[in-house]
């Protein structure tokens, strides 16, 4: 099923033998998604959760009819809303794809059954959650404790592929600014030595 670029993607993930490889590969689809694709809407349960190969999605919420940007998720990530798949309850945010995505989906029997016939996607699967509970920790804490120049600032150090790659009003309300604050905070910036 996998070509050598969806192989080597996901070993890099996940460190499986090709015994384990085989076994994770027989439970996922691989899909191709349109750019502007909403795949989760508000309201909707979640059923599925993605790695994604190539591209970049996005999960925002809707707040009187203007969209607030929340997370991005880009290559050899896994995607989606976690929580409403787990729990089979309606979500309370969306998340589209930005650009095209090469993507493997797994929905949650099949994520089950992954789980009882290789021990080894639970250990994974706790890593996962490990580092996107660290990730979205320090954007709490950031959004508390920093302005918006230096949560910029963060972005540009942590993650300046996500500043070519998305539109600047997603980035603006990411950061909790509109884009013509954004703008500034982009020409202040570049003015520095």
């Amino acid at each position: 099923m996998a070509d050598n670029t969806v192989y080597a993607a996901l070993q890099q993930v996940t460190g499986f033998s090709d015994d384990e490889m085989s076994v994770f590969l027989t439970r996922f689809e691989e899909k191709n998604i349109r750019k502007k694709t909403t795949i989760l809407s508000s309201g909707k349960v979640a059923k599925e959760i993605y790695f994604i190969i190539s591209g970049c999605m996005r999960l925002y919420y809707d707040r009187d009819g203007m969209d607030i940007s929340a997370f991005f998720f880009t290559e050899n990530m896994f995607a989606g809303a976690y929580d409403s798949f787990t729990t089979k309850t309606k979500s309370r945010h969306f998340i589209e794809t930005i650009e095209d995505c090469h993507c493997l989906s797994i929905d949650y029997n099949n994520l089950q059954s992954l789980y009882l016939e290789l021990p080894k996607m639970n250990e994974l699967i706790r890593k996962v959650l490990e580092k996107r509970f660290f990730e979205l920790h320090q954007l709490f804490t950031s959004q508390i404790l920093d302005s918006p120049e230096e949560r910029y600032l963060h972005l540009l150090k942590e993650h300046p592929d996500l500043l070519q790659r998305i539109p600047q009003h997603h980035i603006a309300t990411f950061l909790g600014v509109t884009p013509v604050s954004l703008s500034r905070i982009r020409s202040r910036v570049s003015k520095r030595p």
